[in-house]
């Protein structure tokens, strides 16, 4: 039995009726009908045979009663295989558009908390036949992208030629524990608690003072100034701003005003749709060779090329940049336990409101620098800990009142939307002989924020994810094209950069 940590635990709070805590992924497989490839009974002979390395998938959640401290997981004794693998499939002829939407249907469904918190879908009859999809939904209080990583390459094989051996690892299931235990163990822990936040507090401020020469508490004065309303936080806010020009070793950790309003930064349904593509990994590495950037620098100036087309589309781009939220791991690789939530988050600017496609990148790459400079001033994991202290019932409570008098009507958004690029193999993986082909991220959405888009890089492939609520972004297919024209735009004027330098080269070459 192991407890929840803060970060778990706010993944659970966050549900409501329209917004979900699990994420997802589709896996699209060649159809393998010689050895079953990665199909249904296939599928789920691998997860038994490798259920050991797969705790989430064995774990199960346990209240504390009256909702008196985080919760439990617990190795679920009523393990049911044929409950979480389970058959589905689209109509011929089986195209993407019609793939998306059984995703989108599939995802827009809350996960059985009396159960582990996942499922897992194997689609047949996409692309007529000839691709057998995978979706997969586990609950962000189970995993991270880190973690999730680690789970894809537990299940997939280097070997085209391994198969499942039919024999289930063996694991040991767990009793339930009676709420008298779980009241026990939460009575010892409101007893230790005061001097653990104590400890917390000391050790918090020894943090931010040696981090104060990389604007340490020029950070915590944004996270106070941000969503201040009325005169006092627009001037603190005009303050910070006018800090940045002349303080340029202590750009603010957060941006200084409050995210511009757009369609998708409303209220969102319970509803969803899906789209997905794919470009060639090596496109993005032309651009990054060029222009001496970061890959995470083009992912993200082609996501906000991409965001700017789209709102000029609908004649709604906003005079200043969106922002967006990027989430980051930070794992040091000592956690006693490898599936449990290391994550924290960095806010950065989009130049969205810059017409010139390389100004936006450098526009990008610098709120990069800026926000990873400030993300280190108090490590994440201190962060993280105070997110402990709040009991879980009340945190739930407010999660759901926010989204019950709909502040995200009355207020603008700190940010836009999450855009997450998570590293992947660049090699091959397989399923009981099935080569996996792509892997999309179907990620989650929060209320405010009805637009996410998650990138994956997988085997020589950018493989790009699009989730939006059915009712604020119901063109998200437009996304896919608007992406392939933004990457197109840089890699164009990269190769135009790099053609001088070329021809010098091979002059050069030519001489010697």
């Amino acid at each position: 039995m192991r407890q929840l940590n803060g970060i778990d635990v706010s993944f659970l709070n966050m549900e409501t009726s329209c917004t979900f805590g699990h994420i997802s992924s589709l896996s699209l497989f060649d159809a393998n009908t010689e050895t079953g490839g990665a199909g249904l009974e296939a599928t789920k002979a691998i997860i038994l045979e490798r259920i050991d390395q797969l705790a989430p998938f064995r774990r199960r959640l346990v209240q504390v009663p009256l909702g008196l401290d985080l919760p439990y997981w617990v190795e679920d004794p009523d393990f049911d295989i044929d409950f979480h693998v389970r058959h589905h499939a689209v109509p011929p002829p089986g195209n993407p558009q019609q793939l998306a939407e059984a995703v989108s249907r599939i995802v827009a469904r809350p996960l059985d908390r009396s159960r582990p918190l996942w499922e897992l879908y194997v689609i047949e009859g996409v692309d007529e036949g000839r691709t057998i999809a995978q979706l997969t939904k586990v609950h962000h209080a189970a995993v991270d992208g880190a973690a999730g990583a680690m789970m894809l390459a537990a299940l997939l094989d280097l070997d085209p030629d391994a198969r499942p051996s039919g024999s289930p690892a063996p694991w040991q299931p767990e009793r339930i524990p009676t709420d008298q235990e779980l009241l026990r163990l939460t009575a010892k822990e409101y007893l230790v608690r005061p001097e653990k936040m104590v400890r917390l507090g000391v050790r918090t401020v020894r943090e931010l003072a040696a981090s104060t020469s990389s604007g340490g508490i020029k950070a915590l004065a944004d996270l106070v100034a941000q969503p201040m309303p009325g005169p006092v936080g627009r001037m603190m806010r005009e303050r910070l701003r006018a800090g940045q020009t002349h303080d340029p070793d202590h750009p603010p950790a957060l941006p200084p005003t409050t995210a511009p309003r757009t369609p998708f930064n409303r209220p969102i349904s319970g509803h969803r749709r899906f789209s997905y593509t794919s470009m060639p990994l090596e496109d993005a590495r032309q651009v990054r060779r060029v222009f001496d950037c970061t890959f995470n620098d083009v992912v993200m100036a082609t996501c906000s090329g991409t965001l700017r087309r789209y709102l000029q589309l609908h004649d709604c781009l906003p005079d200043e940049s969106l922002i967006a939220m990027v989430p980051v791991s930070v794992r040091t690789g000592t956690e006693d336990d490898q599936y449990q939530n290391r994550l924290s988050a960095m806010f950065t600017d989009l130049a969205t409101n810059e017409p010139d496609p390389v100004k936006r990148l450098r526009h990008v790459q610098g709120a990069m620098i800026a926000a990873k400079q400030h993300f280190a001033a108090i490590p994440a994991d201190t962060l993280q800990d105070f997110t402990r202290y709040a009991p879980p019932a009340i945190a739930a409570r407010a999660l759901r009142m926010y989204s019950r008098l709909k502040i995200a009507d009355r207020l603008n958004p700190p940010f836009n939307l999450v855009i997450s690029n998570v590293p992947g193999p660049n090699v091959p993986l397989y399923s009981a002989g099935a080569r996996l082909r792509h892997y999309y991220p179907v990620s989650a959405l929060i209320d405010g924020q009805g637009l996410n888009i998650t990138v994956q890089s997988y085997d020589g492939n950018l493989d790009f994810g699009f989730l939006g609520c059915r009712d604020l972004v119901p063109d998200i297919w437009v996304l896919t094209d608007l992406i392939h024209e933004s990457m197109q735009e840089l890699l164009h004027i990269a190769r135009a950069a790099s053609e001088p330098l070329q021809a010098k080269s091979r002059r050069k070459s030519a001489r010697k």
